[in-house]
């Protein structure tokens, strides 16, 4: 009788493939012949060519062109294994990173979690156990019992000799070295995804999803108009949003959460794992809602607008940081007991029945200016410039979905600014 499958791994972007026959497509791709994969894995011939039977079975194409000199990778082979490198990668850099959390071990090497020897069914439980914070949440979402969850956590935690979770009275705490681990097994399960979208790539087909973080300059006309660019041409293809703040939003994009984060750039000079790439620049400007008392003054300066209140986006975010220095060149105080807020609808309530003033992106306001709701007050922000463009993984190629969308992306944004 064949093993009941444990649960729904998938919905956690877990492909339901074995790590281990990965690793073996990954080492005969390498080496071209088998027996010296074979002796590399310290595996039998027999094992490694079931492992490649199996994944060409469940994929649905030969991976192999097999001939008595040797087995050469057929280019489903290539993809497959290009991306088992990359995945192979993120699961060594946890190891690297493991012992420095655990100084009784000197080695990460004869561990299975980092050498792609651990069912992805254990790692399903744990990345589910990290997400969700509560032992019967993680059970729920994998459809697996509570005891499944813990049997799995604990078997990780003795194979790494460290604790991942810590009680609390309410569910689990991460540890710190969770959080790495977490971060790197997502990332490695991202790239078993996205070969299985190369794969698909390679017939003609594209498909997959796309997660795309979105900012509040984007969520108006840049990120929609690229979604419907992109379904026009593919309607095969899922599309997801996730809105919140900066620092939420980049921490999903480093463990492959996210495919892209749109909307206004930070720096990232200092920090090689990210890389950003400037779509447009955009001003900001003063907005009002339609028969504000200021909509028809001319010659306003931001001494005029003291005594209204206003509508500010959160401190250390680009744009206020660029309305701090404005108001310190005109050497004005910043208003006090501002409403701060990164929520479109929320400033054009604020602005609808009030006569507070909001600092925003014209393209932000592109609809209901063109309603007549909101307008632009007749002054000028000078040098509120900022970039707006997409931030991304700066070492891993995009999925096929993903890279169309950037593509999409790339072509409104120009259609923007002509």
């Amino acid at each position: 009788m064949s093993k009941k499958p444990m649960g729904n791994s998938q919905s956690l972007g877990i492909p339901n493939l074995s790590l281990r026959h990965l690793k073996a497509v990954m080492y005969v791709a390498q080496h071209k012949n088998l027996t010296r994969a074979a002796n590399k894995l310290n595996r039998s011939q027999t094992a490694i060519t079931k492992a490649i039977n199996d994944l060409e079975s469940n994929l649905g194409v030969q991976l192999f062109d097999r001939s008595s000199t040797g087995m050469l990778p057929t280019v489903y082979g290539d993809a497959l294994a290009k991306r088992v490198i990359q995945a192979n990668a993120e699961f060594e850099a946890a190891g690297a990173q493991y012992v420095e959390y655990n100084k009784t071990r000197s080695s990460y090497q004869n561990i299975p979690i980092f050498t792609m020897d651990v069912s992805y069914k254990r790692l399903a439980a744990f990345i589910a156990l990290h997400d969700c914070k509560e032992v019967s949440a993680a059970a729920q979402q994998l459809g697996v019992t509570r005891a499944a969850i813990y049997n799995s956590v604990r078997q990780l935690e003795e194979l790494l000799d460290l604790c991942l979770f810590e009680r609390e009275p309410n569910g689990v705490t991460n540890t710190a070295f969770c959080t790495v681990l977490a971060r790197h097994v997502k990332l490695a399960f991202a790239q078993i995804r996205h070969a299985i979208d190369d794969i698909a790539n390679v017939n003609g087909v594209t498909r997959g999803k796309v997660v795309v973080g979105t900012l509040p300059y984007t969520r108006t006309i840049l990120t929609p108009r690229a979604i419907n660019h992109l379904l026009a041409e593919q309607p095969q293809l899922d599309i997801a949003t996730a809105e919140g703040p900066y620092s939420t939003l980049e921490a999903a994009l480093r463990c492959g959460d996210l495919d892209f984060i749109v909307g206004a750039i930070r720096p990232t000079q200092s920090d090689s794992s990210l890389k950003t790439e400037q779509l447009l620049e955009d001003r900001l400007a003063l907005i009002v809602r339609k028969g504000h008392p200021l909509e028809s003054k001319q010659n306003l300066s931001l001494s005029d607008l003291q005594h209204y209140g206003w509508v500010l986006p959160a401190n250390n975010t680009p744009a206020r940081s660029l309305f701090d220095e404005v108001l310190s060149r005109h050497q004005l105080a910043t208003p006090e007991h501002v409403v701060e807020t990164s929520s479109l609808s929320t400033v054009r309530g604020l602005l609808l029945e009030s006569d507070r003033i909001a600092l925003l992106s014209e393209h932000q306001i592109y609809y209901d200016k063109q309603y007549g709701a909101l307008i632009p007050l007749a002054i000028e922000l000078t040098d509120t410039y900022r970039p707006i463009g997409v931030t991304m993984r700066a070492h891993t190629a995009p999925s096929p979905a993903a890279q169309l969308f950037l593509n999409s992306l790339r072509i409104v944004a120009k259609e923007l600014i002509q």
